[in-house]
């Protein structure tokens, strides 16, 4: 609970309708969430509009409205410009500005966010320190865990997190900043002592329309949102990365790279059955490790979070031990056990770039066949559907083109997309739409020395039809096709 007048402070209010409240017990900007007590914030989105639901907000007990214009619902009503951009200052207020007592670390990027915040987790753990995680999985803090909706979440709902975790004792938070999240305000007041980009390949053109509109965007998190005197980690191999540190060379920076001079450089790559090894050359000296996580894409991830975890003041030697005792994130090459002698893979790999890498990581291990089910999201960017299908073309024995979450739009309709960057290998590749029928179809082939690779949800539990999610696992539904099939069995 908090008083009216103070909600409000540092919100730029242009009107008032009606008395202000004495105090206020909750901050939603659902109608549906509204409690007795609560004030109500009207956002303008794609679908729908607040504004249309401040007498069902009324009805429910809300004792205050921020608008960005009058309505004659019965209750005080508080006038903005813009109530997404005033929504961070008036979450923070409520919840007495939990950022400011943690320090801070955002990953941001295309691809490997969600890997490096989980690195960046093992190594604070290592060093016998807990650190609070939000992302695209989950947001979590010793025992508090809660299901991810968004990568980064709305201002009220990350601050309501945040208050959480730093009420349970979280002195630090390692965060995945999404495009989206950087520019629809999500992060807005918030400053991050150590930021790491990790890489810029083509996605969510849908909402950005440009890569370079795209590119800007991930700019934001240390033009912004980077504290006077914080660190900033560019990946040197990656082109917009080169950019980033030529354009920012006022910051404080402690990049990585693979190809390239960096202060945290990897070299002498080797892949092997049980992971990667490779040399690790640092400020602190040179180490030379073995981690179970596999493929290139991987040890970028290593090189970021190393970085973040060395300008936070982790010990490098510390460090390079837990490197060592690397786990993968869920649904990161997350394998299924089967009893043939084949490797079976879930991985959330969504982008052109990620498909990519991912393919070039399971084509370097020894196999007989590699298989991928793979299809691309609906109501999303279709400027990537041909080059995913491309890729999986060029760098699978066989393809299975199938669903990936079609929501609003028409599954065949993706599917074509998919294919007309297939035409010529028609027969190094299926069209199934039903992604239960892809995997199996997939799990019949496989074969000992095989690889399967079941591309574009990872961790997810659910696939978007229409607007309804139902329950879907790829890693359930490959392991219960491999026991039906006679192929199931612990690795």
């Amino acid at each position: 609970m908090i008083e009216g007048r103070l909600l409000l402070e540092g919100v730029n209010v242009l009107a008032f309708h009606g008395a202000m409240p004495a105090s206020v017990s909750g901050l939603t900007a659902d109608s549906r969430r509204v409690k007795p007590g609560d004030a109500f914030v009207a956002l303008r989105g794609q679908s729908a509009d607040g504004h249309l639901y401040l007498r069902a907000a009324a009805e429910q007990g809300a004792v205050l409205a921020v608008v960005e214009e009058f309505s004659d619902a019965v209750l005080p009503q508080a006038r903005v410009s813009d109530t997404l951009a005033a929504l961070p200052a008036l979450a923070a207020n409520f919840y007495r500005h939990p950022a400011q007592s943690l320090s801070l670390i955002g990953v941001t990027g295309s691809n490997g966010k969600t890997t490096t915040t989980y690195l960046l987790e093992q190594l604070f753990q290592a060093a016998g320190e807990s650190i609070a995680v939000l992302g695209t999985i989950e947001y979590r803090f010793g025992d508090f865990h809660e299901t991810a909706e968004t990568t980064t979440p709305l201002p009220h709902e990350m601050q309501r997190i945040l208050c959480e975790v730093a009420g349970r004792g979280a002195r630090r938070a390692a965060m995945e900043v999404s495009s989206h999240g950087l520019v629809l305000h999500r992060v807005d007041g918030m400053t991050f002592d150590t930021a790491v980009f990790t890489n810029l390949s083509q996605d969510h053109l849908d909402f950005h329309k440009t890569m370079d509109d795209y590119r800007e965007a991930k700019k934001l998190l240390f033009t912004r949102h980077l504290k006077s005197g914080g660190t900033a980690s560019f990946n040197l191999d990656d082109e917009t990365g080169r950019r980033f540190q030529a354009e920012l060379n006022d910051l404080r920076q402690l990049n990585f790279a693979i190809d390239r001079d960096a202060e945290l450089r990897a070299s002498r790559l080797e892949m092997t059955l049980e992971g990667c090894r490779f040399q690790l050359d640092t400020p602190e000296g040179a180490f030379n490790l073995m981690t179970p996580l596999q493929g290139r894409h991987n040890v970028y991830n290593i090189l970021g979070a190393l970085a973040a975890g060395l300008s936070c003041g982790l010990a490098m030697d510390g460090m390079a031990a837990a490197v060592e005792r690397f786990h993968a994130a869920p649904g990161r090459l997350e394998q299924v056990k089967n009893g043939i002698g084949a490797l079976v893979v879930v991985d959330y790999c969504h982008t052109p770039d990620a498909l990519e890498k991912c393919l070039e990581t399971l084509n370097a291990i020894p196999h007989r066949r590699l298989y991928t089910v793979f299809g691309c999201g609906g109501d999303r960017d279709r400027g990537k559907r041909p080059l995913m299908g491309a890729i999986a073309l060029r760098l699978s024995d066989h393809a299975f083109v199938t669903s990936d979450n079609p929501r609003t739009e028409n599954p065949e309709g993706i599917l074509n997309d998919i294919v007309e960057g297939m035409k010529g290998g028609e027969a190094k590749f299926d069209v199934i739409a039903d992604r239960k029928q892809a995997i199996r179809a997939a799990v019949e082939q496989l074969g000992e020395g095989d690889i399967l690779l079941l591309a574009g949800k990872g961790h997810e539990t659910y696939q978007i039809l229409g607007r309804e999610k139902i329950h879907f696992d790829d890693r359930e539904i490959a392991g219960d096709y491999l026991i039906a099939a006679g192929k199931g069995a612990a690795n």
